[in-house]
């Protein structure tokens, strides 16, 4: 058992007048007089000190701290490379002594300075260091030099962000090392493409109340930077803290406004578009709160835009000549769906680009229709099925049959009703371009009472709004009468499939439809995704993984295929990749989001957690307390 040391005033009365202090075979007598004869003890002889350690060493070869200071001493007479043996020797003696470590790392790594072949055994050294001391931000700062030296990027990566998450505050090559440490961070994680590295650096960066102007670059270009990449939560995260220190700034608003457009947020956009406009307004500005207005259903609001950015488009030389088309179908589109069929025609008729543009004229001919105007109704229908065959509208009126399609005594009222049906089945599509599903669930059910059902696309929609609206039992029965109008189409396979793998149906009958599916339209991302929630369904995870990862390709702004890859990488044990998927659909409003965010937090702890028990497993064992003069159990070789 280990003695503990005399308090000084007891040691001092011993002394006496003349007596000795203490007996030289006592080791920690000798360990306290040579302590104090260390510089860092405040003494001048480190050689002395050198000189009792070694007798220390004598008698007990098994003091780590005896050798530690000796190697101390050695160090404070100059002589770095004597001091290393003695260090390397009490790091061995007790592997778990943060100290002991720490000091030979730092030998290590001076001597390593303009010596190639040393740095190897320097972030050896170093790496055991951070380990024991994972607070210190000494030794991450000298493992980073270190790495980079080694041409270890990515490792210099991860300890310069250590350096940074410990925000020393000295200085180092002019400025807080701990800016410094962040800074060289992003710069290695742009490098080396590590995007969770150069969020944190940046972010990091900007989290202080004045950050400097660099920084605040770094942040638009990482706000950027994660829009292509799909990070539409992270990059709103990016351009809303930007918009802290550059409040006054129209543009961020407005790139704040366009992210929630994108993801569909179409309240949240609404109110950050008034900010912009009320710094700067635009005409881009004024259009985005237009279509936002009727993503909501404050059509007359919407109206009001249209009509008050109408003559701007119309001038010579228009502010943004690409919104001048948009802005007029919009205006039509609001009109028709304020169930103002005059004002529509009234409205377009002096437009170059009325009897040109493939959604004017479809949207001219509804509301010929709906005013009962049959006789222009069908001339511009013929027109439109002639120079417009692919526009939705001129494509179903192309199938109606010749002798419905022209109104004769005998047929009117079947001719007129197959116009008006046409007119309601156009409406719903039109209504579901802007989420209204009950407006739109109303003109499906005026269609199918005008006449029977001729094709399949009126019973997709109406299985679509049913689903959106939480209906999927009725959802399920119009998508099986659907199939039994049109087995083999292929988005009718496709969203019969899914829904049942999403409800529980018959596995084998969902993947067999959405294959046939696949096969018939192979590029539609769609349906992509649809087979590898199926392969994921049946257990094949890696050709799921394969399957999800063409679908993103092709829509990389889709919730439901970031959501899908990620269970299945989930699965594979790829825990950041799955994170990363799931982070992407998190930016999106869906009726599971809820639970989604569940996951995500809970994935998140487990990837901490993974990484802890691995630096746990990295740190060197405890060992048994060695019988050490140095070191008591109050922890201290001094007095």
């Amino acid at each position: 058992m280990t003695h503990k040391l005399l308090p000084a005033l007891a040691l001092m009365t011993l002394l006496g007048t003349g007596a000795p202090a203490f007996s030289q075979d006592d080791p920690r007598a000798l360990m306290l007089q040579a302590r104090s004869m260390q510089r860092k003890g405040g003494g001048d002889d480190p050689r002395g000190a050198a000189a009792l350690y070694r007798k220390v060493i004598a008698l007990v070869p098994g003091s780590s701290q005896a050798y530690l200071r000796l190697s101390e001493s050695i160090l404070e007479s100059g002589d770095v490379e004597g001091a290393v043996a003695p260090a390397a020797k009490a790091a061995e003696l007790d592997p778990r002594s943060g100290e002991a470590a720490a000091h030979l790392a730092l030998l290590r790594f001076y001597l390593a300075q303009g010596r190639p072949g040393a740095q190897a055994q320097a972030a050896s050294a170093l790496k055991r260091a951070t380990a024991l001391l994972p607070n210190d931000a000494e030794m991450w700062m000298r493992l980073a030099e270190t790495e980079e030296n080694e041409k270890d990027e990515e490792g210099a990566l991860r300890s310069w962000l250590a350096v940074g998450r410990l925000h020393p505050f000295p200085g180092y090559k002019g400025r807080p090392l701990y800016e410094y440490a962040f800074e060289r961070a992003v710069e290695l994680a742009v490098k080396h493409k590590q995007y969770e590295a150069r969020r944190e650096a940046v972010l990091a960066l900007c989290a202080r109340p004045n950050p400097d102007q660099r920084h605040l670059r770094m942040l638009e270009e990482l706000a950027r930077d994660q829009v292509d990449a799909g990070f539409l939560g992270h990059a709103e995260e990016s351009f809303t803290r930007l918009a802290q220190f550059v409040p006054q700034e129209p543009a961020i608003w407005e790139n704040i406004a366009l992210v929630q457009l994108r993801t569909s947020r179409f309240d949240m956009a609404l109110a950050t578009l008034e900010k912009a406009e009320a710094l700067h307004a635009s005409m881009r500005i004024s259009f985005n709160i237009g279509l936002c207005l009727m993503k909501v259903g404050r059509l007359q609001e919407a109206e009001a835009r249209w009509k008050a950015l109408l003559p701007s488009i119309l001038e010579a030389k228009p502010e943004d000549p690409g919104l001048a088309l948009p802005v007029k179908v919009l205006y039509a589109s609001c009109l028709l769906m304020e169930g103002r069929p005059g004002d529509l025609l009234a409205a377009v008729r002096p437009w170059p680009e009325a009897a040109t543009h493939a959604e004017l004229a479809s949207l001219q001919a509804q509301a010929l229709i709906q005013r009962g105007d049959w006789k222009p109704a069908r001339k511009l229908l013929r027109e439109g099925i002639q120079r417009f065959p692919r526009q939705d509208l001129f494509r179903k009126a192309s199938r109606i049959p010749p002798g419905t399609f022209e109104e004769g005594v005998i047929f009117k009222s079947e001719s007129r009703g197959a116009l008006t049906q046409l007119d309601r089945e156009a409406m719903a599509v039109l209504w579901s371009e802007f989420n209204a599903w009950d407006k739109c669930l109303e003109a499906v059910g005026a269609a199918r009472k005008t006449g029977p059902v001729r094709n399949v696309d009126l019973l997709l929609l109406e299985a679509n709004a049913l689903e959106s609206t939480g209906q999927d039992e009725r959802a399920m029965e119009v998508l099986r009468e659907g199939q039994r109008l049109d087995p083999a189409n292929p988005t009718l396979q496709n969203n019969l499939g899914y829904l049942l793998l999403e409800k529980g149906g018959d596995l084998e009958e969902a993947a067999l439809l959405i294959r046939s599916a696949l096969d018939k339209d192979p590029g539609n991302s769609s349906t992509m995704d649809s087979w590898g929630w199926a392969l994921y369904k049946q257990g094949k995870f890696k050709e799921a993984e394969e399957a999800l990862r063409k679908a993103s390709a092709v829509s990389p702004y889709s919730p439901e295929i970031h959501k899908h890859l990620g269970e299945a990488l989930l699965k594979l044990e790829r825990f950041q990749d799955a994170l990363d998927e799931w982070e992407r659909a998190l930016a999106f409003v869906f009726p599971d989001r809820k639970d989604l965010e569940k996951q995500v937090n809970d994935l998140r702890t487990r990837i901490a957690r993974n990484r802890a028990a691995a630096a746990a497993e990295a740190a060197p064992e405890p060992v048994p307390d060695a019988d050490d003069p140095g070191a008591d159990d109050d922890g201290a070789d001094s007095l």
